[in-house]
């Protein structure tokens, strides 16, 4: 099912990609919103069949606030119900390759207030520790998660 999922992916940015050169790259990059859930000093996370890990979170669909987007996608993606508070950052990735696009994502703070954990087709989510997080989480992840402990510090 992820393999699936990720030539799915693969295809719509190959395709969004296209149409960009075909415009004069001329089309904005899409957006994405995503959520850091702290409960216990550890934090929830997709674990990808790569084994690579992020944080929950997806494409804004149409006529859709991001903030809805990071709820949506926490619970698609975890099945859990997330209250989604505050906005943490903004975030820009700049793809250098023809099947990744590039992308601005709204990162939120979000509390769990219901739901089961379950996995999705994006992968499996998991709770981890921040020092063990650190090491698994790429640079974009990580400078979300060093946002967040501000913004926490400061809340």
């Amino acid at each position: 099912m992820f393999l699936l999922y990720q030539l799915m992916k693969s295809a719509a940015s190959i395709f969004f990609n296209a149409l960009n050169m075909l415009l004069a790259d001329n089309l904005p990059p899409l957006s994405c919103a995503c959520v850091i859930v702290e409960q216990q000093n550890r934090y929830l996370v997709i674990e990808r069949s790569s084994g690579s890990i992020a944080f929950p979170g997806g494409f804004v669909r149409w006529r859709e606030h991001p903030k809805h987007t990071a709820c949506r996608e926490g619970k698609e993606e975890t099945g859990l119900q997330l209250r989604v508070g505050d906005m943490i950052n903004c975030y820009s990735y700049t793809s250098d390759r023809f099947d990744q696009m590039s992308t601005t994502t709204l990162a939120y703070y979000a509390e769990v207030v219901g739901g089961e954990l379950r996995g999705s087709m994006e992968g499996k989510p998991r709770w981890m520790s921040e020092d063990r997080l650190r090491t698994k989480l790429a640079h974009y992840d990580r400078d979300m998660l060093d946002d967040y402990l501000r913004y926490r510090s400061e809340h």
